[in-house]
């Protein structure tokens, strides 16, 4: 199995158009196209990681931070941590891929785990993300809608959050005249033609488009089948950053702060706000959330969880709602653990491995 086969499967489950701006989703360095031989997932890597890859006999480590971002790095070299990082891998030949804010924002990704590890209810998106979203309309013969419309899914048409083969069809009457070089499905060159047809549309995300254009051609009994492609703006309701939901009942507020304590295993957290009143609504976000504070007032959160919040962030809740910071690491340290088992309920026949030597926790005296 080629080490591509793995990533299709991850960047269908975490779409890299999911990922934010500024991010670098994806493969960071190396041939996607080289046989796999092992797995290594950790969080971000490092010396120790590429090493433990090495020991592992793993080709591709994947990571939750990418090794660069958008902004990309000067020259590749050595003497510094990230060229020392890609230089190594490209010596033994391996594929060096991360799943960041791809991860977050996906529906099963960090936030979602986030809110199952305290038990909302009723969970929804904090600030979803446009939907990225983009529609086909196509028209066919009746007799070969079924086979056209089946390519389409098995290209990544009609999906629309938990349901799958979402379609709306209607019956028409199409028209055409060929010229004297066309080579018609149906009818004669230079003689007017009307077809019983099917109007069909379909949503798709819109880094699928060429595949979808591709299985339509391909599917469709027409010469020249026609279609349009039309930009979506509906947001999404089941992608994007953070999550607010419901604790089962309200419990103090002090209570909480300690359930998170013992929940993420922090020996200590940073909130601010007023402890009497109770707490039953929660808003999250894994990492760095502080910009989203705005967006969990607005949700009527008692509580926002997230990590590295600076001192003045504190205060722009202004007391209306207790915000808890647990730290960024320890708010996504379970990525690794939904990554790992992804990989190994799909491809169990190739060892993945957690990596064990990160020391990513910064201390406290």
């Amino acid at each position: 199995m080629q080490i591509c086969e793995v990533l299709s499967f991850l960047e269908n489950k975490y779409p890299l158009d999911y990922q934010e701006d500024f991010d670098n989703c994806g493969i960071q360095c190396g041939d996607k196209h080289r046989e796999l031989t092992g797995i290594l997932v950790c969080f971000e890597m490092s010396d120790e990681t590429i090493e433990e890859a090495i020991r592992l006999h793993a080709n591709l480590v994947i990571s939750h931070h990418p090794l660069v971002l958008k902004k990309g790095i000067q020259k590749i070299e050595p003497t510094n941590r990230v060229g020392r990082i890609i230089c190594k891998a490209l010596e033994n030949k391996m594929v060096l891929y991360s799943m960041h804010t791809n991860m977050d924002n996906a529906p099963g990704g960090v936030n979602d785990a986030f809110a199952e590890k305290l038990h909302l209810q009723s969970v929804q998106v904090l600030s979803p993300m446009d939907a990225k979203l983009r529609k086909i309309v196509f028209f066919v013969p009746q007799s070969h809608k079924e086979t056209v419309q089946e390519a389409l899914f098995q290209a990544g048409c009609g999906t629309l959050g938990h349901y799958r083969h979402c379609a709306y069809a209607v019956d028409g009457h199409g028209c055409f005249l060929p010229d004297e070089e066309a080579n018609p499905y149906c009818g004669t060159p230079g003689k007017l033609e009307e077809v019983e047809e099917e109007r069909v549309e379909m949503v798709f995300p819109s880094g699928k488009q060429h595949k979808v254009i591709d299985a339509l051609y391909q599917s469709h009994p027409y010469e020249e089948p026609a279609f349009d492609i039309l930009k979506l703006e509906n947001p999404s309701r089941t992608v994007g950053l953070g999550r607010v939901g419901n604790l089962p009942e309200a419990v103090p507020a002090s209570d909480f702060l300690q359930s998170l304590k013992k929940i993420f295993g922090v020996t200590a957290l940073r909130y601010y706000g007023d402890l009497s009143h109770p707490v039953r609504r929660v808003a999250l976000c894994g990492g760095s959330g502080s910009s989203f504070i705005p967006a969990a007032l607005s949700a009527g959160a008692d509580v926002y969880v997230t990590g590295d919040v600076k001192y003045h962030d504190f205060h722009t809740a202004d007391r209306k709602m207790l915000i808890a910071d647990i730290g960024h690491l320890e708010s996504e340290q379970f990525v690794k653990e939904i990554i790992f088992h992804d990989l190994k309920e799909n491809f169990s026949t190739f060892a993945v491995s957690l990596a064990n030597v990160e020391r990513m926790q910064i201390e406290i005296l």
